[in-house]
């Protein structure tokens, strides 16, 4: 390509030359495919086993420095040398799942799919399987189908190798043979400056979460000494330490194995006080995290304790009650007082220390009894006999004979005034009624008396009137001013008579 570009100097400049060579450069670079390259595997690859013992071996995925965040494999294995006790997910890479991890012992099949939302770089957990060792021979475990996605928003496969592995198994209970040594892989620290190294051969467990229905809340206390601790086995453990102390840092002693899910307490391993029941897994890589549960119990009563009684100040006052109980492993949480045959009452531990002042009681003896409960439920009983000489009486038998002179209060007075002159207006409205009402009546009779005289002047008028017209008109001949007069004469009667009779009318819409 140089000797090219030599040769052709003739035809382009040095200014052309630079920008074709830097073109070129594009051109190939482009073309080149930098591939990540990352490996699934099963990790221990080999092993020894004697028949009918169980093992434990990682699926894992290795970017080799690059980041990957899903695989996809099938696995196959030798169904007539193993067998698949379990499949789980503890401590995996993944958090999101496509396919759940899942086997057939009798397909000799196991697969699984997942991912997750961050991308990782380390060497890294992704399932676990248990197998058995069924019969003599060498069992191998293969990928069938395996793909690892690059975190590059592409999804591209960037698996490279998926190796397997094989596991010989021996007749009867010979110790088990170590895998052959091989050299650790180097550790590869994140950005974080954390290790992979105890990812890439798993994890011990987790502290294990206990919980009991005799025992529900560890801060609460308990008046009982039998009950019932109980957890849930993971799949990959395979003993359980467990042992009750008194230390909340206590590192357990008595191992079960095979690992038990219960452990029963009662009298001979739990007694008054705070203790602690210790709980750890372990599996294959080694002892997890310890649960120190708390466990506080009191089955003692609170001590006895006396009542005093002190007298009021005055001849004439209640008596004020003193009292405090005390349980050395608990405490008080309250008091039940009751007095008489009324109904019993709390009081607080602080009440109590400053005293309870007995009120409201006719003179006389009483019983006063005072129940102590602590912490946990258990009681003392205390009881004294109290006298009254307040001199009180219920306020329904107190006779007062000043009591009627109290009601005329000022406030009193006052709504007294004020009713009455309320009653007053009252009372006058109603007198103003019937004289309008008297009033009215009269109205009216003078207005139908007005109506007929009218009736009867405007009568006599229409007909004298008529009579005059009737003789003027009889005439032979009658003047202009005659013809005039007559008609106006006849208007003038019919426009008064009409006025008349309508303001009769309206007097009398009025008066409806």
């Amino acid at each position: 390509m140089w000797v090219l570009l030599e040769n052709s100097s003739f035809l382009i400049n040095r200014s052309y030359r630079v920008a074709l060579l830097a073109t070129t450069f594009l051109l190939f670079f482009s073309m080149v495919d930098f591939a990540s390259a990352a490996d699934v595997l099963v990790s221990p690859a080999s092993g020894s086993y004697s028949q009918g013992q169980t093992f434990t071996v990682n699926v894992t995925a290795d970017p080799k420095g690059d980041s990957i965040n899903a695989v996809e494999a099938a696995l196959t294995f030798d169904k007539t040398v193993l067998s698949v006790v379990s499949v789980g997910k503890a401590g995996s890479a993944f958090s999101l799942w496509t396919t759940e991890p899942k086997f057939s012992n009798s397909a000799g099949t196991i697969e699984f799919g997942g991912g997750s939302p961050t991308p990782f770089s380390n060497r890294s957990t992704l399932m676990t399987i248990t197998f058995r060792a069924l019969a003599e021979g060498s069992g191998a475990v293969s990928f069938s189908t395996a793909s690892a996605l690059a975190a590059d928003g592409r999804g591209t496969d960037v698996l490279e190798a998926s190796p397997g592995g094989t596991y010989t198994v021996t007749a009867g209970t010979a110790p088990v043979t170590p895998p052959p040594t091989t050299p650790d892989p180097e550790p590869v620290s994140d950005d974080t400056g954390e290790s992979n190294a105890a990812i890439a051969f798993g994890d011990p467990p987790r502290a294990p979460e206990v919980g009991s229905p005799s025992f529900l809340d560890p801060e609460l206390w308990y008046s009982k000494l039998d009950g019932i601790f109980t957890w849930e086995i993971p799949f990959d453990v395979s003993a359980v330490a467990v042992e009750i102390a008194t230390s909340s840092e206590n590192d357990p002693s008595e191992v079960f194995d095979p690992p038990t899910e219960e452990f029963v307490v009662s009298p001979e391993n739990l007694f008054d006080g705070i203790q602690y029941l210790s709980v750890q897994f372990e599996n294959q890589v080694g002892w997890g995290g310890i649960t120190n549960r708390k466990i506080q119990i009191d089955t003692t009563a609170p001590e006895p304790f006396s009542i005093n009684v002190q007298a009021g100040t005055s001849a004439s006052s209640f008596p004020l009650l003193v009292f405090e109980a005390n349980d050395v492993t608990s405490g008080i949480d309250h008091y039940e007082l009751a007095i008489a045959d009324k109904e019993p009452f709390e009081v607080t531990p602080d009440e109590a220390r400053l005293g309870y002042l007995i009120t409201e009681l006719e003179d006389g003896t009483y019983t006063v009894e005072i129940i102590a409960v602590d912490m946990a439920g258990n009681e003392t009983i205390s009881s004294v006999p109290v006298l009254i000489t307040a001199g009180w009486l219920p306020p329904s038998e107190i006779e007062d004979e000043s009591s009627f002179w109290l009601f005329f209060t000022g406030k009193n007075l006052l709504i007294i005034f004020l009713l009455l002159v309320s009653i007053g207006e009252f009372v006058y409205i109603i007198y103003e009624r019937k004289l309008f009402a008297k009033k009215e009546g009269k109205l009216r009779k003078e207005t139908k008396e007005v109506q007929d005289q009218m009736e009867k002047i405007f009568s006599a008028l229409r007909d004298e009137i008529y009579d005059q017209v009737n003789t003027i008109t009889k005439r032979p001949r009658l003047s202009k001013k005659e013809k005039e007069a007559v008609e106006g004469l006849n208007q003038a009667l019919e426009v008064s008579e009409t006025l008349i009779e309508k303001e009769i009318n309206d007097v009398k819409k009025i008066l409806k």
